[in-house]
């Protein structure tokens, strides 16, 4: 079973860390890893400065209007659900204040598909894999170019 966390980062630190990626993922990570209550009080304090909260009620409602065509989606016990029958893909959303947790097993296109549709809102949210150690943007962010 794969498991991804996605934070909404504001956007001004989105555009900071642009090209740079390995930091946030470094954060999260180390916040996940944390046993001392002061270093865990610490890092969830930075990560707090750094991420927005996230309108829950809005985003399952934009949720439910996005997929609410596809034949295998289901909103029940405050999750979405969507199979994929014909690729064996099946994947679960659960929006949370602090961030939204994606459950996905067999092929990768139910997840994908969740992934599209967040996209759509905002491209600061940041997508991580602790199990594999992969993460980076759901919409890439387009970094600056200073002259």
């Amino acid at each position: 079973m794969r498991h991804y966390e996605m934070y909404f980062v504001k956007q001004h630190i989105a555009a900071q860390y642009a090209g740079k990626e390995h930091l946030l993922y470094q954060l999260f990570l180390e916040r996940k890893r944390a046993i001392q209550v002061d270093e865990k009080d610490l890092l969830d304090k930075q990560v707090a400065f750094i991420t927005e909260p996230i309108a829950e009620e809005e985003l399952n409602t934009y949720l439910v209007s996005e997929l609410g065509a596809f034949r295998t989606y289901e909103y029940k016990n405050e999750g979405h659900r969507l199979s994929i029958h014909q690729s064996k893909s099946d994947a679960s959303l659960f929006v949370r204040k602090e961030k939204v947790n994606v459950y996905a097993t067999g092929g990768t296109e139910a997840e994908t598909v969740f992934f599209e549709v967040i996209r759509k809102l905002t491209p600061s949210f940041f997508a991580i894999d602790f199990q594999s150690g992969r993460y980076g943007w759901l919409n890439p962010i387009k970094q600056q170019k200073l002259v």
